[in-house]
């Protein structure tokens, strides 16, 4: 656990270099799925470290409750670990979700197409050499935020009961 969260301590501008030049002869630049490898890649350490409390939190009692009850491993784990997990996954989720979608680094670095830009890179059009045209840039803004909210929609059972687990012993 110790070395996953010591990848969280390096800035992200140090970084650029290396992964450029690892992603460049992959093909992995100009197209979105250099973008998805990579915040999945960065992002993994701070899920598995949230999710490991949430899995903690689970007595082993259970797990072995549902195998004196006749399921293997896996089916304990599927059948009775899982679905005590939904809030956590919800919240981690949430925690990765925004993480990526507000992520600008790394797209401008890989994204060289219009076409291809994430909102995040789309915003600084709106920024040029001597002023900000404040108009546009505010809708646009607007539109980033529309399936950040929805997609927040969806899961808010998961994320308030997973922001809650624990909180309240008993």
């Amino acid at each position: 656990m110790f070395v996953l969260l010591l990848t969280q301590t390096f800035p992200l501008v140090m970084i650029i270099p290396p992964v450029y030049r690892l992603m460049a002869p992959l093909g992995l630049t100009n197209n979105l799925m250099g973008l998805i490898v990579i915040y999945s890649a960065f992002n993994v350490a701070f899920a598995t470290f949230l999710m490991q409390s949430f899995f903690d939190a689970i007595p082993k009692d259970l797990e072995e409750a549902a195998m004196i009850d006749g399921c293997s491993r896996f089916q304990a784990l599927r059948r009775v670990i899982l679905p005590l997990t939904l809030p956590g996954m919800g919240a981690t989720l949430g925690f990765v979700f925004t993480a990526a979608w507000s992520e600008l680094l790394f797209a401008l670095m890989l994204i060289n197409s219009d076409s291809q830009k994430t909102f995040a890179v789309g915003l600084l059009t709106f920024i040029a050499k001597f002023g900000v045209d404040w108009g546009q840039m505010t809708a646009a803004s607007v539109l980033a935020l529309i399936p950040v909210c929805i997609f927040f929609a969806v899961i808010q059972r998961y994320l308030v009961q997973g922001l809650t687990a624990g909180a309240v012993k008993g």
